[in-house]
């Protein structure tokens, strides 16, 4: 009878290796996958980072308090795929908060900064001093619909679908399509500015 040798952990390991890519490659990629000697790294390269701000009150009730993280994390994980930048994790929009972060990658070594600001039934947008770049997506008057369908399209099983209101024109579909509208105009911007963006 032969002996079965247990591999797995060897192929688990192997297809790691080829999967993942290391985290000094020229792509943009999130600043909480990165260790601190690379993140350093990246900053002494003159990296851009993004910092998606996650800014909303009064959610409509058939829509989770997660809503605005989900949608401006997903908002920036598409320009992580489109330009060589550094996407910093998401923050509440407060901007007490958001200034304590701004001066913590500063200290690590960033110098080019942009706040992603996802403005969903916010009164108020954060402040920022002019040597921040804004980026304010969602500055519109039906902030229901569109982060209905946003979630209709990234997280459909937390939208509570009875409880959405009559005449409602909220799908999937509507929201896929708003948010690559969303990303083109913030990528654009962003490559206006620092042209050496666009990833190699």
């Amino acid at each position: 009878m032969r002996r079965r040798t247990d591999t797995s952990g060897f192929i688990e390991a192997t297809v790691a290796r080829v999967t993942l890519r290391p985290m000094n490659t020229p792509h943009g990629v999130w600043l909480d996958d990165l260790t601190r000697q690379e993140a350093t790294s990246r900053f002494a390269g003159n990296a851009v980072v993004v910092i998606p701000v996650a800014g909303g009150s009064d959610l409509p009730v058939h829509l989770p308090l997660k809503a605005p993280a989900v949608i401006v994390r997903a908002l920036a994980q598409k320009l992580v795929e489109q330009l060589d930048l550094v996407v910093a994790p998401v923050i509440e929009a407060e901007s007490r908060a958001l200034t304590v972060h701004i001066e913590k990658l500063q200290r690590l070594g960033a110098r080019r900064l942009a706040v992603l600001e996802l403005r969903l039934w916010a009164g108020t947008s954060c402040e920022v001093s002019g040597d921040v770049l804004k980026l304010p997506v969602c500055d519109r008057s039906d902030d229901d619909e569109y982060a209905t369908s946003c979630m209709m399209a990234l997280d459909p099983r937390s939208v509570r679908m009875p409880l959405l209101p009559a005449g409602s024109c909220a799908q999937a579909f509507d929201g896929e399509r708003r948010m690559a509208a969303e990303v083109e105009a913030v990528a654009g911007v962003l490559v206006s500015k620092w042209p050496d963006l666009i990833c190699r």
